[in-house]
């Protein structure tokens, strides 16, 4: 049986799937796999084996009460007011400053961040998202340019100097991965520029380094080509999200790796007649 999760376990790592959705997969797994040890206690106490029926049936009972607190754990995102797994924690040599799910501490505030670069000023309600697309060159353009920027120190990958604790708190708090560069990082430099009926996003570590990374495709919920007709666009924000991550296990942080991405803010204007 062991050797069974093991398996799936081992295949799981080839799935490029979010941290917590393959966890609450394994907590199932797990879970299926503990009635066997049932199925073996009733076998022995058939055999009058009961010295070992109830050996089983002892292990069942223990390992079925963690997969389920992992389920509550992994499917409603906190601990259940039972779970002594942090007290197992610190009795088996854990961290005895790891922060316990239970005590009511407030996370930190969080204070990862990044200087923004001066692109102007615009009004908050002449702001709206954009989609982007990327073909295979321009992702690696954008690998590379993240790459640079963090050989001359501009992206920092230390979590802001943030403790596994404080990271733990933060993730519980939000729900979601903390990375390692903040939650997000201004572009050094970015500018948008129409070539035929496409419009494409420049970005570099500088203006002289500008490199097309992707092509914008959406502002809103309208195509970039419809309004463009009747409005001024411009880039307003340009930023990079993504990377490296920790996140909330049961009684710690859990490492992660998600796609670096940009995320782009367009302002608007509507033109005058």
């Amino acid at each position: 049986m062991l050797t069974f999760l093991d398996i799936i376990n081992h295949y799981f790592g080839y799935l490029n799937i979010n941290g917590r959705v393959k966890n609450r997969l394994f907590s199932v797994i797990c879970l299926i796999g503990d009635f066997y040890l049932l199925y073996k206690s009733v076998t022995y106490f058939k055999a009058q084996a009961v010295g070992r029926g109830v050996i089983n049936l002892l292990v069942f009972l223990v390992l079925f009460y963690f997969a389920v607190m992992n389920l509550y754990f992994y499917y409603r995102g906190k601990n259940a007011v039972i779970d002594i797994s942090p007290y197992v924690e610190k009795a088996l040599g854990g961290d005895s400053n790891a922060p316990h799910p239970l005590n009511g501490v407030t996370a930190k505030t969080q204070v990862i961040s990044q200087i923004q670069p001066a692109t102007g000023l615009f009004e908050e309600q002449n702001l709206l998202p954009a989609q982007l697309t990327m073909d295979a060159e321009q992702t690696q353009r954008l690998g590379s340019l993240i790459n640079e920027l963090i050989e001359s120190g501009y992206l920092s990958l230390n979590y802001a100097g943030l403790s596994d604790n404080d990271i733990y708190e933060q993730a519980q708090q939000l729900q979601r991965p903390i990375y390692a560069i903040g939650n997000q990082v201004a572009l050094p430099f970015y500018e948008m520029k129409q070539e035929a009926d496409r419009w494409v996003l420049y970005g570099g570590i500088n203006a002289i380094a500008k490199q097309p990374l992707a092509q914008i495709t959406t502002v809103g919920l309208t195509p970039i080509q419809d309004l463009a007709q009747d409005y001024q666009l411009a880039v307003a924000h340009t930023w990079i999200t993504g990377g490296p991550n920790k996140m909330a296990g049961r009684s710690g942080v859990v490492e992660g790796n998600d796609p670096y991405q940009l995320v782009v803010q367009i302002a608007y204007q509507e033109r005058t007649k």
